[in-house]
């Protein structure tokens, strides 16, 4: 027996795996509360799922979850009809994204600490980097191609907007980041501020994607389907 999911079930389901993705993926956001007498900032966020770090499998939990959630978003993005390229590409680059990060939470840092990383380079740092690195242009390609595609379908301005700003923080970030790595002080604060920036602007990505989603006029600009279409 063949089991239909009504157009509106697979939507708002879509709609909620994003969501629940862009939480799940700001899980640095607890170091506020497992470690209060640190900095949150200090470093990258990576080195808060290293396997010598106290509370380092609640921060792989949250990238392990963030990348099963969020490839099965992508599946159902992929799956629906009709479609058009620019979704298309997003939606894929998304399933890209979440394997990557799958990935990041299985090759975790070995160790944190600066003065172990300049003792050593466990090969597990090198994987951790090529998974980051395809994750990250993964998500970025993906951010692009529906930023792109509002625009081209003509999406309401508020999402105009909102890609905008996504767009923006991300540059601020990454930009920051290039500059911070070249701080004759050796201080990390700035340079982990500037990469929590980053990600802030991913988590909004998704966020976005879910609100083009739900909006029945930017779903059937981006998607070029009637509201109850899948």
């Amino acid at each position: 027996m063949t089991v239909t999911v009504a157009p509106a079930v697979r939507r708002y389901t879509l709609a909620a795996l994003l969501v629940a993705g862009a939480v799940l993926y700001s899980s640095w956001v607890l170091a506020f509360f497992v470690s209060p007498g640190a900095n949150p900032f200090e470093g990258f966020a990576s080195q808060l799922a290293a396997t010598d770090r106290q509370y380092g499998i609640l921060y792989r939990s949250g990238d392990l979850l963030t990348g099963i959630v969020l490839t099965v978003a992508a599946v159902i993005g992929l799956t629906l009809t009709p479609r058009r390229f620019l979704t298309t590409v997003g939606w894929a680059a998304l399933g890209v994204f979440a394997l990557g990060t799958v990935a990041d939470s299985r090759v975790p840092l070995r160790c944190s600490r600066p003065e172990c990383e300049a003792t050593q380079v466990p090969l597990t740092h090198q994987w951790h980097a090529l998974t980051s690195t395809v994750s990250v242009t993964a998500a970025v390609v993906s951010a692009v191609a529906f930023i792109i595609a509002l625009f081209v379908h003509r999406a309401p301005r508020a999402m105009w907007w909102a890609g905008l700003t996504v767009v923006v923080l991300f540059l601020v970030g990454t930009l920051w980041m290039l500059v911070g790595v070249d701080d004759p002080s050796g201080s990390h604060s700035w340079l982990g501020f500037a990469q929590r920036v980053e990600l802030l602007s991913m988590s909004g990505w998704m966020v976005l994607v879910a609100a083009t989603v739900l909006d029945d006029r930017t779903w059937r600009g981006l998607h070029g389907a009637a509201s109850g279409s899948t």
